[in-house]
């Protein structure tokens, strides 16, 4: 309506709530998430069926509350991350028992995901769902149980993409698109022109002309193209080496934690920033079908944007705690 301002004022907002919980969760012990896991795990929960019953419609899914401004899987994901650590850690060796392990676990995710893709939303429930599956076989999953559950979920996922007809078209424009991009569904071609406009050193900040609707939801799924576009191969790969030293970091964070709930939590909050980058970035250069999945900390979008950096604050404070277990005690007289 004539607001120029409007994405960015908006996206300076979610940005600054984000930062609220960011240092919120950076000074508190992680252990208190650990103690409200069940609480934060339910109240995502209910966002996801408040979303089903209340919801708005946007691009053919009901995912937001509020009008569009709040997005409740975003929460579930950084939600069901901090519940499954708790779960899992707690678990031990019993966890090797399909009964005691493979069995509750499947129910507790499957309800999460299920939720999700009545939206429906497919990419979200299927991040969630690797993410969560990972989690299982670090904490120590019997391999036969994780085998089973990889051949069942993907099962699953390929019922899925049959039953919802805008899965199967997007599945069969990527095949499409694999014999020849130039035949591939628009929003593909698109970004395929965004990536070849920019070249080895890009067009320059702001001087990128895809951004000007040729490239549909370029400000959210497909900024990765826009940034290729304007600042070409040497600021795309740029990208993706921040992204490498993040993940890095993250599990070198895990690796040093000092129990197993925070390794657990560590490491599950790299693999969702690090999943759903490479889920991002894959789809724009058409290794993997269209999945309307933001990136990190770069896409337009309140919730994602905001969850993104709360999570970001979860991984530092793991490792400001292993930093202070790391420090030499005072020796004491005596």
């Amino acid at each position: 309506d004539g607001e120029t301002r409007y994405y960015i004022k908006r996206q300076l907002l979610a940005g600054s709530i984000g930062l609220l919980g960011f240092f919120v969760v950076l000074f508190l012990d992680y252990q208190i998430l650990r103690k409200f896991s069940v609480f934060i795990f339910l109240v995502a929960l209910l966002g996801l069926v408040a979303t089903l019953l209340f919801g708005q419609v946007s691009f053919g899914a009901k995912r937001t509350l509020f009008g569009t401004s709040v997005q409740p899987s975003e929460l579930a994901k950084l939600a069901t991350i901090i519940y499954t650590a708790h779960w899992l850690s707690s678990k031990g060796e019993r966890i090797k028992v399909a009964t005691y392990g493979l069995v509750p676990f499947s129910i507790i995710v499957g309800f999460v995901c299920g939720l999700i893709v009545s939206q429906p939303d497919l990419s979200t429930a299927v991040l969630i769902a690797l993410v969560s599956f990972i989690l299982f076989f670090v904490a120590g999953a019997d391999l036969k149980q994780f085998i089973v559950a990889t051949i069942l979920g993907g099962a699953v996922f390929m019922l899925l993409i049959f039953i919802f007809p805008h899965a199967l078209e997007r599945l069969a424009d990527f095949w499409t698109s694999i014999r020849n991009p130039l035949d591939g569904g628009y929003q593909v071609k698109q970004t395929l022109v965004a990536l070849a406009y920019g070249g080895p050193f890009g067009v320059g900040p702001g001087a990128g002309t895809q951004k000007f609707l040729p490239l549909p939801a370029g400000h959210t799924d497909g900024v990765y193209a826009l940034f290729a576009e304007e600042f070409g191969l040497v600021g795309a790969v740029g990208v993706l080496v921040l992204l490498a030293i993040l993940v890095w970091r993250g599990f070198r964070v895990a690796n040093q934690a000092r129990d197993g709930y925070g390794a657990l939590l560590a490491i599950g909050i790299t693999c969702w920033l690090g999943l759903q980058s490479l889920l991002n970035i894959a789809v724009i250069v058409s290794l993997v079908p269209v999945t309307g999945i933001a990136l990190p900390f770069i896409s337009y979008g309140g919730s994602a944007f905001a969850m993104s950096i709360v999570g970001a604050g979860v991984l530092l404070n793991v490792s400001r705690d292993a930093s202070i277990m790391k420090r030499p005690q005072p020796k004491t007289k005596g």
